[in-house]
């Protein structure tokens, strides 16, 4: 993995950071390494190598808001958060083996009826259809290369949102994104 420096503002624990540094400052990490936060005491999001030039943002007892300049490979970087590496979703579907039916189904989903019912009673995927046609959660190819187009259409939807009929080697799925 390519060493990165984060773009934006983040929250940093500075052990030993001289007392006199004020907003505006320039300071070094003195440790030989430390971890980068989103907030006070909250997720890890990255980590310093000591050494690293920070701005001083705002200091919060223990804890001070800093700004990290520094390059990252162009080709790491997306602009749609669904393209991050492990990036999940999750996804309900209703697989039938029949187009005609599929369709039916379809259009009874399109008049309100509830996705978790017509899944348990129509899917032919029996696991998920005893889960209302829960399948978990999903990432970018996780699903055979066969699937793509069950994964293209998953990966559409806003949640909430329920598909076309997509047609794999399994059958007719309509597929609802939950998550």
């Amino acid at each position: 993995m390519k060493n990165a420096m984060i773009l934006s503002f983040v929250i940093v624990l500075l052990a030993g950071v001289l007392p006199g540094y004020g907003q505006g400052g320039r300071v070094f990490l003195k440790v030989r390494q430390e971890n980068l936060r989103k907030s006070p005491g909250g997720p890890q999001i990255g980590e310093l190598a000591g050494g690293t030039q920070l701005e001083v943002l705002e200091r919060r007892a223990d804890w001070v808001r800093v700004r990290v300049t520094g390059w990252i490979w162009a080709e790491s970087l997306v602009s749609d958060s669904t393209r991050v590496d492990g990036y999940q979703i999750r996804v309900s579907h209703i697989l039938l083996a029949d187009e005609q039916e599929a369709v039916r189904v379809r259009e009874r989903l399109d008049k309100g009826e509830s996705f978790d019912a017509l899944a348990q009673a129509y899917s032919i995927d029996k696991a998920s259809a005893a889960k209302g046609g829960d399948m978990g959660r999903l990432g970018r190819g996780d699903l055979s290369p066969a699937h793509a187009a069950f994964e293209a259409a998953a990966f559409r939807l806003k949640p909430g949102a329920i598909s076309g009929i997509v047609k794999t080697n399994l059958g007719f799925h309509i597929i609802m994104r939950t998550q």
